[in-house]
């Protein structure tokens, strides 16, 4: 039933993402704003509201979802809660905006574009990248959530989809607080395990050889300024980006020109989801659908 609720709430994004304003966190961010008006600023601030945000809402629809006797109305309850909880947006839909806006020569608008893909969890500065942060994006919008959904169900995908979302609220709202700070640790936890299924998966849907040098690579160098938080998102960045090199004699070759890069990094997206759905399969019947 799980794989059967993965596979029809990706179907019904496909079908919905076409929806003007289908995708964008109003749900999340209404909540959250009257939360923030109505929290005393001392508790807005303080260490425990990461967990106050993120608990309760996992627990109860764990809780209700418990009570569901009917396995054709859970199936659709779950596929309905993980349908809310993927993305923001699609990664598609923001490099094909990207490619548009680049291909009408508006550099104003690319370049607002492309530092909205940086925003949220991001490497350190040596590893900062345009291309790794799509692959970033990419964990934080579906492969993190499918992850949690597939190991904790409906409550796994709420989990993963606040906490992924509360830091970046908090650094506009609670900057430099202990609220933001434990939500980013919160964050990095949760994404620890999940960061490198998604990097490894990426590595078989490219060059392989290239991600595990690359992988390599960061355990080889020193302890980044905040450990093992920013050596996740690291992890992220650069291994599917090594990935990209497509495998022919002589070498790998990496796409030309950015245009061709990003195409790229979508189609990689897509053959990476293939080989995590088949992996679900193979994980929930024993032999590949």
């Amino acid at each position: 039933m799980t794989l059967i609720g993965i596979l029809l709430a990706l179907l019904l994004e496909r079908l919905l993402g076409h929806l003007p304003g289908w995708g964008r966190p109003v749900l999340f961010l209404a909540v959250m704003r009257g939360l923030h008006a109505l929290a005393p600023q001392r508790l807005w601030r303080s260490l425990a509201l990461p967990v106050l945000i993120v608990v309760p809402p996992a627990v109860l629809v764990w809780w209700g979802f418990g009570l569901i006797e009917g396995p054709i109305v859970r199936l659709l309850l779950s596929a309905a809660v993980l349908l809310l909880c993927l993305g923001p947006r699609d990664l598609a839909e923001d490099v094909h905006d990207l490619l548009q806006a680049r291909a009408e020569g508006d550099a104003e608008r690319a370049a607002q574009l492309a530092r909205a893909l940086q925003r949220g969890a991001q490497p350190g500065e040596t590893h900062r990248s345009l291309v790794g942060a799509l692959f970033v994006q990419s964990h934080e919008k579906l492969f993190g959530v499918l992850l949690w959904f597939f190991a904790l169900g409906p409550a796994g995908a709420v989990l993963y989809r606040l906490v992924s979302r509360l830091p970046r609220l908090l650094d506009e709202t609670a900057p430099d607080s202990p609220a933001l700070r434990a939500a980013d640790w919160l964050h990095a936890v949760l994404a620890w395990l999940p960061a490198r299924v998604t990097a490894l998966v990426y590595g078989l849907a490219g060059s392989l050889d290239d991600a595990l040098a690359a992988w390599r690579q960061l355990w080889r160098e020193p302890e980044p300024e905040h450990g093992w938080r920013t050596q996740t998102w690291a992890v992220l960045a650069e291994v599917p980006s090594a990935s990209l090199g497509a495998e022919e004699q002589g070498g790998a070759v990496v796409p030309a020109s950015l245009e061709a890069l990003l195409t790229e990094v979508l189609r990689m997206q897509w053959r990476a989801l293939l080989i995590m759905l088949a992996g679900f399969a193979l994980t929930t019947t024993g032999q590949l659908l």
